[in-house]
């Protein structure tokens, strides 16, 4: 009874990472044609820093001193406009964001099923990676603003940073942003590798631990 209750709550909170991040990464930027999604974008990432620590079970008071301090940083930077602080919290939140998916990551690896809860937290990890590219990159603009070249008239909004880290995780690669500086391009080539490594072996994983899971059954039955 209690591992079933257990089960069920990593399973809603997984949803619940996975429901922000949705929200985050494909609704909001269809709303930035019309509103001032500013502070949207701030109290969306605010929640997914501490849905993130949910994931990985770590609810001791502790583990949310590195979210909270995060939140705190990121209203402070947008509110003041603190350029310096905007890359001081864009690494942290990359740092804080490889922390949760590396404990996601070695939750699959150990797992002993391929269900909907590992399903979960393979798409979590993900989309994670991606938001934590678009952090990145929006740290790397603030600190040298001729990092990317943006075409025509388009604005560096909070939108076009989480299209090319996608963009560039997925090796997509339509070139209408660009990235300009040496350390931009660096971040390009990472993220464009770990997007295609992770697919590689995250599949495999969840493949090989299906056929081992249903060549186990055959041999009981």
């Amino acid at each position: 009874m209690e591992e079933s209750s257990q089960f069920n709550s990593h399973k809603r909170n997984n949803l619940i990472l996975f429901s922000l991040s949705v929200f985050y990464i494909f609704i909001l930027g269809v709303a930035e044609e019309w509103l001032d999604t500013k502070f949207a974008y701030i109290t969306l990432i605010s929640a997914i820093y501490i849905a993130s620590i949910y994931t990985v079970r770590k609810r001791g008071a502790k583990f949310f001193y590195a979210p909270a301090f995060l939140v705190i940083l990121t209203w402070l930077a947008e509110i003041f406009k603190l350029t310096y602080l905007s890359e001081i919290t864009g690494i942290l939140s990359t740092i804080f964001f490889i922390y949760v998916i590396v404990l996601l990551i070695t939750k699959v690896a150990k797992s002993n099923d391929v269900g909907i809860l590992e399903l979960l937290e393979s798409i979590n990890v993900y989309l994670l990676l991606g938001i934590a590219g678009s952090i990145l990159f929006k740290a790397v603009y603030a600190y040298h603003p001729a990092a990317f070249n943006f075409p025509g008239d388009l604005l560096p909004q909070h939108s076009n940073f989480i299209y090319f880290s996608f963009v560039t995780l997925t090796t997509l690669g339509y070139g209408d942003i660009a990235p300009v500086s040496s350390m931009a391009r660096s971040l390009a080539i990472f993220f464009s590798v770990a997007g295609q490594l992770y697919l590689s072996m995250i599949i495999a994983m969840l493949v090989g631990k299906y056929i081992g899971k249903t060549s186990k059954n055959l041999t009981k039955q």
